[in-house]
């Protein structure tokens, strides 16, 4: 396939308040990126709908509103360099997760190693680790 995707995306949970932003439907681990927009580039993004989640920059916080459709939504607000902290452990988990996932192919598919772990780095748009698979 030429479309992969990785539906879910990121979700964010306030453990003082108990708040979570989960992404709403059409929002995938591939539209990751659009959360370094909100701290390098226009300062917002959605994340799908049902619910509408969305995250603005204000400064030196973010502003994250679990459902932007309901006047009274919960919203969690986090300093933006939390922010960039949590993306880089999320983009860290994501390589580690591609490359044991490319050693677990190596082993169980061997004769389909590379393109699984191929077709796996287009979905969560990282970089093919390449052979060895095992």
């Amino acid at each position: 396939m030429d479309d992969l995707f990785a539906s879910g995306g990121l979700r964010v949970t306030d453990t003082a308040s108990g708040v979570t932003l989960t992404p709403g439907c059409c929002n995938g681990l591939e539209e990751r990126r659009d959360w370094f927009d909100v701290l390098d580039g226009g300062g917002w993004a959605s994340f799908g709908h049902d619910p509408s989640t969305l995250a603005e920059r204000q400064g030196d916080v973010v502003r994250l509103t679990v459902d932007a459709d309901r006047d009274d939504s919960p919203v969690i607000e986090l300093a933006a360099g939390d922010l960039r902290r949590l993306l880089t452990g999320a983009e860290r988990d994501l390589t580690g997760f591609l490359a044991l996932a490319a050693a677990w192919a190596g082993r169980q598919l061997p004769d389909h190693a590379a393109p699984v772990t191929s077709a796996l780095a287009r979905a969560l748009l990282l970089r093919d680790p390449g052979p060895p698979y095992a």
